[in-house]
């Protein structure tokens, strides 16, 4: 075999690698997120992300780059649902395991019942819902949501209310957000480092929290090495499966949220791949991606799952919008998963290092949206476009604030204040501002109308 071409199939498979580590990375600090705050395992919800984004990956034809993660929208409910479990694998919550594995399930049934709706009414009308004019300020709502939680969770909580060092966690975030600006902007095309910026920041950052004392060694101590050690009592919901309509109906009506975030999210991958993803493989086939997907996170005991703008950031950063890399990213998941003491190394990464990426990560996805806004000439000096763009706008940042003012005031137990009046709730139901901006775009672009109607109708009048 000719030794050049043996050279280019190792940095081929180099490069693949890194930018397989880097979409893990990215959607790593958000998975493991929701079931630490739910009270689910770890491990399963790594294993279930995997699977989910390697089913999504074969139904949408291996064409669309997209990861499935933990879904934040159905926190509220999960952690209802879960309240008084106690240790992961106790009695107590492999029987809240059991009511709760069934909403989950029925919830990705929502989804595919969407799908099927969706592909009997055909794309083109669901297109029309979606112009320039709403997805952009839709997909920059969708970035700036994440930015404000990302400096509250990851920077500014761990000194303030658990007893960090405030300098620490700061120098920590800005080294690692610096050094993926350099490299991303340094680097010369095409080089090991150009592909690796987010994976570079990542190490760079933790070596510097290593040195200064913010990496806890101590969960390593008398772990699992295999999840097969413990699987008996993750599993043992299972014999406590039960129709609960409480649980379903707080977690059903949810996907009619996630329905628009993830329209929101592929809206997105598409403006950045330069590819149409609601036609080529179809809208009707990530939808059941995604369904298909949560069924099978239910199936062992893993939160429902979402489409992820974290990833999203990556292809813009990068330029690399290769699917079979997150589906590389997906299985790598799987094993971080299955080997618990590789998942319990990543969980030793502090929060400062994903906020710090984090920053320039939720900045790109926003930058994408204000490019889709540009480049598909919305005119934002005509009425209708500017209206649709200002609300969209105000109503997504406006409640978006709200939410992390709820989530300051919960965190930090104020017992005269319930911090759900700040939020949008329908019964036990958190509706995201994403979602309900999505909503009031979708809205307002269907019952304003289009300049040129106006003036037909007008010129109509006056003959």
């Amino acid at each position: 075999m000719d030794k050049d071409y043996k050279k280019k199939r190792l940095r081929g498979y180099a490069k693949t690698t890194i930018l397989s580590f880097q979409h893990m990375f990215a959607m790593l600090g958000a998975t493991v997120l929701v079931p630490m705050l739910a009270g689910l395992s770890i491990s399963i919800t790594l294993i279930t992300a995997g699977i989910g984004t390697i089913i999504f990956y074969f139904v949408t034809k291996r064409k669309v780059p997209v990861f499935l993660g933990s879904s934040f929208a159905y926190l509220p409910a999960l952690m209802t649902i879960m309240a008084g479990s106690g240790v992961v694998g106790s009695l107590a919550w492999q029987q809240n395991m059991g009511k709760l594995v069934i909403a989950i399930f029925f919830t990705g049934v929502a989804y595919l019942l969407f799908a099927l709706v969706i592909r009997l009414i055909g794309v083109e009308k669901v297109r029309k819902m979606f112009p320039p004019r709403v997805v952009g300020p839709v997909i920059i709502v969708l970035g700036m949501l994440l930015v404000p939680s990302i400096f509250w969770n990851n920077i500014i909580a761990p000194y303030a209310l658990y007893g960090g060092v405030a300098w620490k966690e700061w120098t920590t975030a800005l080294i690692t957000l610096i050094s993926i600006i350099a490299i991303s902007a340094f680097a010369k095309p095409k080089s090991f480092f150009k592909a690796a910026p987010i994976l570079l920041g990542f190490l760079i950052g933790y070596i510097y929290a290593a040195i200064i004392g913010l990496v806890d060694f101590s969960v390593l101590q008398g772990t699992d090495i295999v999840i097969f050690q413990s699987i008996g009592s993750l599993l043992g919901f299972y014999k406590y499966l039960k129709f609960d309509w409480n649980a379903i109906l707080m977690m059903v009506p949810i996907a009619f949220v996630t329905l628009m975030e993830h329209i929101g999210d592929i809206s997105a991958n598409s403006t950045v791949c330069g590819q149409d993803f609601f036609v080529d493989p179809g809208i009707d086939r990530t939808l059941a991606g995604d369904g298909l997907a949560i069924m099978a996170a239910s199936a062992l005991g893993g939160p429902p799952q979402t489409t992820y703008g974290e990833n999203t950031a990556i292809l813009v950063i990068t330029e690399n919008y290769e699917p079979k890399n997150v589906f590389y990213a997906a299985v790598l998941a799987v094993i971080f998963g299955v080997i618990s003491v590789f998942g319990n190394v990543i969980s030793t990464i502090p929060s400062a290092v994903i906020g710090g990426a984090s920053i320039i990560l939720f900045g790109m996805i926003s930058a994408s949206g204000l490019r889709m806004v540009i480049e598909h000439k919305a005119d934002i000096g005509k009425t209708k476009d500017l209206i649709v763009v200002s609300v969209s706008l105000a109503v997504g940042l406006g409640l978006g604030a709200l939410n992390t003012a709820a989530d300051i005031i919960g965190a930090i137990g104020v017992d005269t204040f319930n911090p759900n009046t700040l939020r949008i709730m329908v019964g036990n139901v958190q509706l995201s501002p994403l979602a309900v901006a999505t909503l009031v775009a979708i809205i307002l672009n269907i019952i304003i109308p289009n300049p040129k109607t106006v003036e037909k109708e007008e010129q109509a009048e006056t003959s």
